[in-house]
């Protein structure tokens, strides 16, 4: 399956981030970690270019993919970015899977534009991406 991580840049959150884009790709599916990506030649365009070349990539990226995992952190700390990437897959009709890592309470719009929530690493490691169930319980994450 291939799927597009749509996830906080901060630093404080990149490793959860290297996890669970490893993790992936070692149960086969093919991942899209924005974070890997480089734009050619960076250095010899404008901000504004560069921004607008990130931007139309991952676009791109989010129009190929079959699903979208995003990591959470919650309303107060997961960024504009990631829930505009949220936001934007669901208005074009794909399914995100939303990974809550904290016990922050969740945006209200991110939780009515996900197709299913997981908890942690061990949660979505236990998601059926073939099945792509709508919910699990607590029962069916461990």
């Amino acid at each position: 399956m291939k799927i597009y991580l749509a996830a906080s840049l901060s630093p404080e959150f990149r490793q959860d981030m290297f996890n669970i884009i490893t993790k992936l790709r070692n149960n086969g599916h093919l991942v899209y970690g924005p974070v890997e990506h480089a734009i050619e030649h960076a250095w010899d365009i404008s901000n504004q270019d560069w921004g607008r070349q990130v931007f139309e990539d991952d676009i791109n990226a989010i129009n190929a993919a079959d699903c979208i995992v995003a990591i959470s952190y919650g309303r107060t700390k997961t960024t504009s970015g990631c829930n505009w990437e949220i936001g934007y897959s669901y208005g074009i009709g794909k399914k995100v899977v939303v990974v809550e890592m904290n016990e922050e309470p969740q945006s209200l719009m991110v939780s009515n534009g996900s197709h299913a929530t997981v908890k942690g690493l061990d949660g979505l490691m236990n998601y059926d991406f073939d099945l792509m169930p709508k919910t699990m319980t607590n029962a069916e994450q461990k």
